[in-house]
């Protein structure tokens, strides 16, 4: 019998969860083996389109367009541009970010919001094609309940933590992206935990798996839909793999780890002290293996996850009804999700530094949208 060629290591993860690509580069997306389901934005991937040269036309005939309007509007426009170049790759949805300034605004968020929405529609992309990420602050909880109301659909970004995620479903969001990764583990090798097992072994598997938990009991309870669990932020190839036992619905991946994982169809045997090292590189180095990748069986992972949700290393309260007690709580009431975000030492410093990386990149494009307003006039 012949046999065809060997499905690559994406190709496999993408038969047991949904994969999303986290970048706004379009050929790229079109050369990968499969076709993914979402592609996610940030304000760092629409500035770096922005900024791109061979979109300078475009970007300019924008603000000639719009010459008048306030500069959130168009970079809704100019962010809904690249959504309908990509839209055409994926299966699924296009997604936009409210401006990092806007976290702690409710008013303002649900403003940009709306105007993504209707920048989408414009370039043919329906509704039911795109999701607004929201922060989970307090004011983005309560902005998403008045969105999910309105029938768009929303996104819990930077989220860290149980009580960000049940505040996400109360307020009707249809997914959550979990940082995996603490926000400057992409720039420091030393807060990136090198391990093996990232199933077992990583300091966020834990929450993540309890997320599920919640969620699936939740869901069972209710009788209502549950937001997707969509994880972000990773380094390596085996922590997209970890995702498989750890429950994600999606895994939003980076170009990066996306070309590592269409290497081969192993998983390299795992050597410490890679830091984003591409496995394209590790080829080259004495000691390189190839080992094969099957996903655990049933029974073995709800061993290994049983022993992963006993406990939260990142947290020093012991929370042994943590699937319970947590939920019943109402986290869109005035100042309780911000209390709870505030008291975590984890959620409370990742969030901060997240929306701080954005801002930047925030800044950067209003500047860059502003001199080519006056460069018009």
């Amino acid at each position: 019998m012949i046999q065809g060629p060997q499905r690559t290591l994406l190709e496999q993860l993408a038969s047991y969860v949904a994969v999303d690509a986290d970048t706004l580069e379009v050929d790229y997306i079109a050369s990968l083996p499969i076709t993914p389901h979402d592609v996610t934005s940030n304000p760092r991937f629409v500035h770096d389109q922005i900024a791109d040269p061979s979109n300078k036309d475009m970007v300019e005939q924008v603000v000639k367009e719009l010459k008048d309007a306030p500069w959130e509007e168009i970079y809704a426009v100019i962010t809904s541009k690249f959504g309908a170049r990509v839209i055409p790759h994926i299966s699924g949805r296009v997604l936009g970010q409210v401006l990092p300034s806007q976290s702690y605004d409710t008013d303002a968020m649900v403003k940009q919001a709306r105007t993504y929405v209707k920048a989408w529609n414009s370039q043919g992309i329906p509704t039911e094609r795109t999701c607004v990420k929201i922060p989970m602050t307090e004011q983005g909880a309560a902005a998403a309940a008045i969105l999910s109301k309105e029938g768009i659909f929303t996104l819990g970004t930077c989220l860290f933590s149980i009580p960000q995620a049940i505040a996400a479903s109360q307020a009707g969001m249809h997914a959550v992206s979990m940082y995996w990764n603490e926000p400057l583990a992409g720039s420091d090798a030393t807060l990136w935990p090198d391990v093996a097992d990232p199933a077992t072994e990583h300091p966020m598997a834990a929450r993540h798996y309890r997320i599920r938990k919640i969620y699936d009991r939740l869901k069972q309870e209710t009788g209502k839909r549950q937001p997707q669990i969509k994880t972000a932020s990773f380094i390596s190839v085996r922590e997209c793999l970890a995702m498989v036992e750890l429950g994600a619905d999606h895994i939003t991946i980076g170009r990066l780890v996306l070309e590592d994982l269409c290497m081969g169809s192993g998983l390299p045997k795992f050597q410490p002290g890679l830091w984003k090292v591409p496995v394209s590189e590790q080829l080259t180095k004495s000691g390189f293996e190839w080992e094969a990748w099957a996903a655990h069986d049933t029974a073995e992972t709800a061993k290994r996850m049983a022993a992963v949700a006993e406990t939260d290393p990142m947290s020093s309260i012991v929370d042994k009804d943590w699937l319970t007690a947590s939920a019943k709580i109402d986290y869109l009431a005035p100042g309780v999700l911000s209390k709870f975000n505030e008291d975590d030492p984890i959620t409370r410093d990742r969030l901060k530094c997240g929306l701080a990386r954005f801002s930047v990149f925030e800044g950067k494009s209003k500047t860059y949208i502003e001199e080519v307003r006056a460069g018009l006039a």
